[in-house]
């Protein structure tokens, strides 16, 4: 048969989860078993009627002997307790069903009814333990008249023991605790918020430091490319300067130096012969001038060893009546190997 919930998935009112998820943040803060308050609670001392003393810190025993608050113990004969099993999808509505249990199991009348519970969660975590405790208000305020001298329902809090667990009895002092229990809370979170904030704002800080580092260190950055960009040229200027070098070094070892044969001409002429002309291409010489035996210089020159070749293109011819004779010669020189 189909659910008419619509809010209802596999027979579970999805409407529940809200709630569900506010009891758990309300178990991990104020639950019995919760790890905050088995750091914040307070100590307390448990008083009971034969005058022994014991020191509970969130319902564990501790090995002190006295502490901040006080809680008296109450007998097993004004107390009674049992055990129930739930599942953990009813705790949502668990305050509302556990008033339901001990109104319908209390053999008290209900301004006279006290009661409190400890909710414990085993290895299956689908499942809770709740022990719960029920006592008469006027038996147990009887008690604590004879025993320790309280009349004041609001002044003791009071601890009913469940043969596993010592519960705390709703409606006499036990508020005292919890509201400075509350106040520990409040004061530790407002400090780990602060911290948080503080962790925060640092963290902003130094983010808002580190971009203004980046944004210099890419100014930097610019400034160092733009500085590299003009090396680079320079470099390529430099080496374009000089390959150009290199390459008239190489030709000017592979074209002959004028000076030098210019020099080697003047040792070899006589002092009866001179040049009007000297031509110079590559390893080729051409020369004119004038001299009284131009034959015999051409055959001198033909005798120097620098010399390959050497030519006239023209016959020798007499200069008038000078007694001077003037010479063409062609001159190739050597190739060095």
């Amino acid at each position: 048969m189909a659910s008419r919930n619509q809010f209802e998935v596999f027979g579970v009112d999805v409407r529940d989860y809200g709630q569900l998820w506010l009891v758990a943040w309300r178990d991990f803060l104020f639950g019995d078993d919760s790890p905050i308050r088995s750091a914040l609670d307070s100590q307390v001392t448990l008083k009971h009627a034969d005058g022994t003393l014991a020191c509970y810190q969130a319902g564990r025993q501790l090995d002190i002997e006295c502490a901040s608050s006080e809680a008296y113990a109450i007998p097993d004969e004004l107390v009674l307790s049992r055990s129930l099993t739930l599942p953990s999808i009813a705790e949502a509505d668990l305050d509302a069903a556990l008033h339901l249990e001990v109104a319908a199991c209390s053999p008290f009348s209900h301004d006279d009814t006290a009661s409190g519970w400890r909710i414990t969660r085993g290895e299956d975590r689908r499942m809770l333990t709740v022990e719960l405790v029920i006592a008469s208000r006027t038996a147990v305020m009887g008690f604590l008249g004879e025993h320790f001298n309280l009349v004041d329902p609001s002044v003791p809090e009071v601890w009913a023991n469940t043969g596993s667990h010592w519960v705390r009895l709703r409606g006499f002092g036990e508020m005292v605790r919890e509201a400075d229990y509350r106040r520990r809370v409040i004061r530790a979170g407002a400090l780990i918020t602060a911290c948080a904030g503080l962790i925060l704002l640092f963290t902003a800080i130094s983010v808002v430091m580190t971009g203004r580092e980046l944004t210099g260190l890419e100014a930097l950055r610019e400034e160092a490319s733009m500085a590299a960009r003009s090396a680079v040229a320079s470099r390529d200027e430099l080496a374009a300067t000089n390959a150009a070098i290199s390459e008239l070094n190489k030709l000017s070892l592979r074209l002959p130096n004028p000076q030098p044969e210019i020099l080697r001409l003047t040792q070899l002429l006589p002092d009866s012969a001179y040049v009007t002309q000297f031509t110079q291409e590559g390893h080729s010489i051409r020369l004119r001038g004038r001299g009284k035996d131009a034959a015999s210089l051409q055959q001198a020159m033909t005798e120097e060893p620098a010399f390959e070749q050497v030519t006239a293109p023209q016959a020798i011819s007499r200069v008038g009546n000078t007694g001077l004779e003037q010479f063409f010669l062609d001159i190739k020189l050597k190739v060095a190997p």
